[in-house]
């Protein structure tokens, strides 16, 4: 009976997979709604305007107007009857306030092909199709794009989109229906009707891994994510009260297949889901796909990474709103789900319609075509109906309508406001941060850092918002990771931004970490910068003549003036400084530079033109002056770049801004040990120890923007900055910050400040050797001569300005390597007629040659026969290739061997990594080991990693050593050799009860079944990556086993029948090789997915012998949780393995505790092959947040059945277990998992880190 109710177990495990594929074409009513018809909605004659959401229609009816845009043309439009000529007529009118909004995949499949593709006709008509509803419409019209239109997120996608939006507004006569313009991300503001603001997001742009345009280009916002989130939340933030609409295409939840559900169908012809007229089934395989697209394969499902950080980054910005509705479209349904007070619309159904599961949080769920439209009444309510077509569309059934809130009449504003202030006499006493105050035992454990500082209240003057710069008006918040700031527009035409002193770390936490002990730390480091440290650099900055801001201290009263920011930086000690963008004319510390721009519209124009460049010299005094101050955080987006026109070209100077990391000082035993695992917190101190490290955020800028200067330069602008920054600038420069706090920190700092610029001449030379062992050369979209010239201890490279036809015009510039400084020199030809030789004598560095699109020209005429000379291009291009003896050809078929990364260069990674296990037999094992990783030349994800670890187990007295080494792409991308080492004893154990499915229970005296030995095994793969889960691997190896025969042991009794297997040692020549495919969702706490483990080995004995046998394994996992209302995941393992030919007793195949039999001692049952299951059902109980832990603890049960086969006589039956466990997620991080097996033989219990499987 008992096996009888654990098979069921495993059957309720199959059918909850099953259970997954449970998608239905009826509507889904929530129990809460299935009374929704008997809502009572405002008066008719209180609604003010509509907001109509249509989406996918792009593959409209070719034969009759699509039915769903019939009915939404019938109710966007009103018919009126009048009389003209004294009979009646009908007209038809449309309100100049309603919206109608294309929620993208306006065009299927691939968006608006080249005007003479064989296609464009049709494709015209679909988009056609849609905008004839809104040709005469009177209200705003918007066109929002989707994945088709961006070719269906394939390369081209920009050119696409581009022929879609002139299409549009040619038609429609307006160039702002296609939104957001130009391949931009947005967020664009509509402010329509007075109280209504509509967000347009292109959530493709996030989601697309091509060319894109990112701020400033194409007059877009927003360069970043964080920056498209913050721009949105700026937006919310100034249009609270009213009613706000962000419009994208993919949706933040979904109940159909890019939720992951899908249908019976889906499994079995799954070709279908990449195109629908692919029915060709693939039973139990098919099952793949599927699962593939729910672990996150595809960009276009939320599963994705990078779509699930476009849902939370969006949620978490709307956390507190409660007038907000997300309009999407993407599923082809309709749906509608709550979130907190926040209202989201799938309406994705204008031409097609796909299958829905229930539940999952939607209120309402609906596979069909149809429409979605948002009701706004006078008295502040807002409903949205849901509308599907019926018929030809001619008439159409509402299938859903619910309330989405009220806002409620506007009353007084309450603004907490300061009293009257003048200005020009008040000054304002308070600290920087006084909760940075801390007892003895604190400072010494978390840092004394600058609290004496922070703690200490100084004097600081009101900022009148009415007159500075002529008057001061708040824009929007600025960005930053930590710091609160706001940008204002100053009546003087010029920019400038407030920033906080004080930090907020918090969003830089992972989500487990958030309002635990963690963030109450990071908030405490923040006392590791000095609150005043930015008013210390500009008098040093002019000293040396570099450019800088100049901040000023003010304290920011809590003003009207301030409008819907008052809350965010109303009564905030901080600093006001003009910011470097565009115009920035009016500033001598900006180079009265009449345009300032980004860093990567710096590259852009360096990439565009030869004549434009880079001062080197400025930004080497730049990055010294960052080594002098220690500031670590200088990555891209802190520079700005002031442009000066030449007499061809531009030349471009370094703005440094946000100093909010110089100076920093890193002591405590905490925040020591810290900095040890997190390289680029670099402290402060006397001595300037670690260049690198310091260097690490801004370590691809120094090798883009450095590359032309020799050592000489660099010693000689490291002497100058110490020659001008004499002993009384750095004193004076010290004491900008506020009397007050000088005493406390001033004359630390002058003393570190004065040995560091005594030192520098040393830490230039050292940070000139670490840069010079890599260099890197990038052309331009312009021709150029790149000519590398090698002589016996070094290397020359030229580099001239040619035209079409290969002519020198001028020299760019020539830097000499040496070979004991330099051992790489990588050279990138972008676009252009480019030619590059390489001469003279058989040089010692290494030359990568990258070649570009168009048709260039590459020549060794070394001596050499070094093979260094590596050139990468495509093998069917146009360009001349005239190799030599020292080179090695990298030819692709793809045109990706162009691609140049500026932020390649990544520093090697080490650290400590430490082991915990636990089980029945062996007890603890403790232990510890090493990893490093190395980046190289295009090696991804790294060029080699090492891992070195040892184990013990003090009941046995057993060790492990264990080695990994993987080296990335050596034979060619993604083409690895895996190295594995490991070496167990001289006390390692394992059971050995004898062979057969029938051996007898010992019960407690397992020790007479403990076989001690050692073995050493040696494996070398060669592996070859499809996919980031899908890799195969081959490969020769050795093994060697030694076996201990004690006097009182099973090996020594009659029962032990394979003697011959003790002759020691036992040694063996291996081939291995394996196939793995790993599609789970997540990693540590997989719901959904599927592993399939294989391997087939061949074992050929070295000893007199000679026996050899084959090794097959395969294990099979599959993971999924149904959309139940109590979520439940089922974990199902099969495996099965045998061995062909004669082996030894220690290679048997064995089931037991650890590996695949829970209940059951270690290695339980041995033979020739085995099959096993392993069932599980897990769900989580509850949540825990607290100050010390954060995470989720939940149960699970599991049952495991399994047997041997071998030559020995026993019975067919299957062994079984079964037991209840727990597991607990910690920070959502670390998981663990013990297990209590029941079985006939007895109890025992197992830990893991992670599931079992």
């Amino acid at each position: 009976m008992k096996i009888k109710v654990l098979n069921q177990f495993t059957i309720t495990g199959f059918l909850i997979l099953f259970l997954t594929g449970c998608i239905t074409i009826k509507p889904f009513y929530d129990k809460s709604q299935l009374t929704w018809q008997k809502a009572s909605t405002p008066d008719s004659a209180l609604l003010k305007y509509t907001v109509f959401l249509i989406g996918d229609a792009g593959n409209p009816d070719a034969n009759q107007q699509e039915p769903t845009l019939k009915l939404a043309q019938s109710q966007i439009f009103q018919s009126k009857k009048i009389k003209i000529a004294g009979k009646d007529s009908t007209i038809y009118t449309s309100s100049p306030k309603d919206v109608v909004m294309f929620l993208g995949d306006n065009i299927y499949n691939t968006g608006m092909p080249e005007p003479d593709a064989a296609d464009r006709k049709e494709k015209e008509r679909r988009i056609v199709e849609q905008m004839k509803i809104v040709k005469d419409f009177k209200g705003r019209k918007i066109f929002i794009p989707g994945n088709h239109d961006w070719n269906e997120s394939y390369p081209g996608g920009l050119a696409a989109l581009n022929r879609q939006e002139e299409f549009v507004e040619n038609y429609l006569d307006s160039n702002d229906v296609f939104l957001p313009s130009d391949g931009c991300p947005g967020p664009v503001e509509l402010q329509l009707n007075n109280d209504l603001v509509v967000i347009v997001l292109d959530s493709e742009w996030w989601l697309y891994k091509y060319d894109k345009p990112v701020a400033p280009d194409n007059g877009c916002t927003a360069g970043t994510r964080l920056e498209i989130l913050e721009q949105v939340k700026d937006i919310i933030i100034r249009n609270r009260g009213k009613h706000i609409v962000i419009a994208q295409h993919h949706p933040l939840f979904s109940n159909g297949k890019h939720g992951g559900y899908y249908s019976f169908k889906d499994y079995l012809f799954p070709l279908t889901l990449v195109r629908e007229q692919l029915y060709i089934p693939l039973p139990v395989i098919g099952a793949i796909y599927p699962f593939m697209r729910q672990y996150g394969i595809s960009r276009q499902d939320l599963s994705n990474k990078d779509y699930q950080q476009l849902k939370r980054g969006l949620l978490s910005i709307l956390e507190e709103e409660k007038n907000v509705v997300i309009a999407t479209g993407h599923e082809h349904a309709l749906q509608f789900n709550k979130y907190n007070d926040i209202s989201h619309i799938i309406s994705g159904a204008g031409a097609k319609s796909n299958g829905m599961t229930k539940g999952n949080d939607a209120l309402f769920a609906y596979g069909t075509k149809g429409f979605a439209r948002i009701n706004y009444y006078d008295n502040g309510q807002s409903w949205v109906e849901f509308w599907e077509p019926v018929g030809d569309g001619t008439t159409g059934k509402l299938m859903y309508r619910t309330p989405l809130y009220a806002i409620p009449p506007k009353g007084p504003t309450q603004v907490r406001e300061e009293k009257q202030i003048n200005y020009k006499d008040s000054v304002k006493v308070l600290a920087a941060g006084e909760q940075y105050d801390a007892s003895n035992f604190k400072r010494s454990f978390f840092g004394e850092h600058y609290r004496d500082t922070w703690a200490t209240p100084v004097k600081v003057n009101y900022i009148d918002l009415s007159t500075f710069a002529g008057g001061l008006t708040p824009l929007k918040m600025g960005g930053g990771k930590q710091t609160t700031s706001l940008q204002l527009q100053g009546k003087d035409g010029n920019v400038y931004q407030f920033r906080t002193i004080n930090k907020d770390p918090s969003t830089l936490l992972p989500q487990g970490f958030i309002r635990t002990f963690a963030d109450d730390f990071f908030q405490d480091q923040i006392s590791s910068a000095h609150p005043f440290g930015s008013l210390i650099v500009p008098d040093m900055a002019k000293a040396i003549g570099i450019y800088y801001v100049s901040p000023q201290l003010v304290y920011m009263p809590f003003t009207r003036l301030l409008g819907p920011y008052i809350q965010q930086v109303g009564g905030k000690l901080g600093t006001i400084e003009a910011r470097p963008d565009e115009d920035v004319s009016d500033f001598k510390s900006f180079g009265n530079a009449k345009n300032a721009i980004s860093t990567h519209k710096l590259y852009e124009q360096l990439r565009k033109d030869n004549d434009n460049e880079v001062d080197q010299v400025m930004y080497l005094r730049a990055r010294l002056f960052d080594i002098l101050i220690s500031d670590w955080d200088r990555h891209e987006d802190q520079w700005r770049w002031a442009e000066f026109k030449k007499a061809k070209g531009s030349l471009y100077r370094p703005i440094p801004r946000d100093r909010d990391q110089a100076f920093t000082k890193y002591d405590g035993l905490l925040p020591r040990l810290i900095t040890k695992a997190v390289p680029d917190l670099q402290s402060f101190e006397y001595e300037i120890k670690d260049v690198a490290k310091l260097s690490i955020a801004a370590r691809n800028l120094d090798r883009n923007f450095l590359n032309k200067l020799t050592r000489v330069q660099w010693l000689q602008i490291a002497f100058e900055i110490q020659t001008k920054l004499t002993d009384k600038v750095i004193e004076d420069a010290v004491r900008r910050m506020p009397p007050e706090v000088f005493n406390i920190s001033g004359q630390e700092i002058i003393a570190k400040l004065k040995s560091r610029r005594n030192n520098l001449t040393n830490a230039a030379e050292e940070y000139y050797a670490i840069l010079s062992k890599e260099v890197t050369f990038t052309g331009t979209n312009k021709h150029e001569f790149v000519s590398i010239q090698n002589k016996d201890d070094h290397s020359t490279l030229s580099v001239y300005k040619i035209n079409s036809d290969r002519k020198i015009e001028s020299k760019i510039f020539e830097r000499t390597f040496f070979n004991n400084e330099t051992q790489e020199l990588n050279v990138f030809a972008f676009e252009g007629r480019d030619s590059v030789i390489v001469s003279g004598d058989p040089g010692k560095i290494k030359v990568r040659i990258v070649g570009g699109e168009d048709k260039d020209f590459f020549a060794d005429n070394t001596t050499g026969h070094r093979k260094n000379i590596i050139v990468y291009d495509t093998d069917d291009n146009e360009s001349s290739i005239k190799p030599g003896k020292s080179t090695k050809l990298e030819l692709s078929k793809y045109e990706s061997v162009h691609s140049y990364n500026r932020n390649a260069f990544k520093y090697d990674k080490s650290s400590p990594i430490p082991s915990l296990d636990y089980n029945v037999d062996d007890g603890l094992f403790i232990g510890a080991g090493y990893m490093l990783k190395h980046y190289g030349f295009r090696k991804e994800p790294y060029s080699y990693t090492q891992l070195l670890k040892g184990n013990y187990a003090p009941k046995t007295r057993a060790h492990s050593i264990n080695y990994e080494g993987n080296i990335y792409s050596i034979f060619g991308t993604n083409k690895d050799i895996l190295l594995r080492a490991s070496f167990n004893g001289p006390k390692y154990t394992f059971n050995y009860y004898g062979q057969g499915n029938s051996t007898p229970n010992v019960g407690d005296a397992i020790d007479y079944y403990r076989i001690r030995s050692k073995n050493l095994s040696l494996t070398a793969y060669f592996q070859r990556r499809f996919t980031q889960a899908f890799a195969i691997g081959i490969g020769p190896g050795y093994e060697l086993y030694w076996i201990e025969k004690p006097a009182n042991n099973f090996l020594t009794s009659p029962d032990f029948f394979e003697k011959k297997d003790l002759n020691n040692p036992s040694r063996f020549g291996v081939i291995r090789s394996y196939a793995n495919i790993d599609f789970v969702n997540n990693t540590l706490f997989p719901t959904s997915g599927v592993r399939w483990k294989n391997e087939i080995n061949y074992f050929s004995e070295l000893n007199k012998s000679h026996d050899n046998f084959l090794h097959l394994k395969s294990d099979l996992s599959f993971y999924a949780t149904p959309n139940f209302n109590f979520p439940v995941t089922a974990a199902i393992r099969l495996g099965g393995a045998a061995n062909v030919g004669d082996y030894k007793f220690f290679q048997s195949n064995f089931l037991g505790n650890t590996t695949n039999l829970r209940g059951y001692r270690n290695n339980r049952f041995a033979g020739r092959s085995y099959l096993y299951q392993n069932s599980e059902l897990r769900f989580k109980v509850s949540t825990f947040r607290n100050y010390i832990f954060t995470g989720n603890v939940g149960l699970f049960g599991f049952y495991d059945s399994g047997r041997v086969y071998s030559e020995q006589p026993e019975s067919d039956n299957w062994h079984s277990s079964y037991g209840p466990g727990v597991w607990i997620n910690l920070y959502n991080r670390f998981l663990l998992s013990g297990g209590y097996g029941m079985s006939k033989e007895g109890n025992y219990f197992s830990l893991n880190s992670g599931f079992s499987f």
